[in-house]
């Protein structure tokens, strides 16, 4: 099982489309903001996170439930905004580099925020385009 996290209008075939408006017709409506997947542990082989990250506001207890729920090697993937793009949409409300993922590989001071993930990162892919670019990276249970 695969889960899609925030699809919007961009289901994908063989994931759980998962999105908080009913209007975008997904399989589970779910608001991520409250930090908790209806899944067993380990229970998830993959999960994509294709510009979702970057409009929830506390984002460590999705991060931590999206650990909690993979199985051993199951990977996430994800997409966000970089550059002048991060900004030019008024719902997003943080912003991500290449090193901002590291919190959640174990990294100093990740405890004391209430990290409790521990993924091993990847790959990391800078990909110029006309919004100001995207950063890719795919983490790994």
């Amino acid at each position: 099982m695969k889960l899609n996290l925030g699809c919007g209008n961009k289901k994908m075939y063989e994931y759980i489309n998962i999105d908080k408006s009913k209007f975008a017709n997904p399989d589970l409506v779910l608001d991520l903001e409250e930090g908790k997947l209806p899944y067993e542990d380990e229970s998830i082989s993959g999960i994509v996170a294709t510009h979702i990250l970057e409009h929830i506001q506390n984002i460590i207890p999705l991060m931590n439930e999206c650990y909690r729920v993979l199985k051993k090697g199951g990977y996430m993937r994800i997409v966000v905004p970089q550059n002048e793009g991060i900004w030019a949409d008024p719902t997003h409300v943080r912003a991500f580099s290449n090193l901002s993922f590291r919190y959640y590989c174990g990294y100093a001071f990740g405890d004391i925020y209430g990290i409790t993930c521990r993924f091993e990162q990847v790959d990391s892919d800078f990909v110029d385009n006309e919004d100001g670019g995207e950063l890719n990276i795919t983490l790994k249970k």
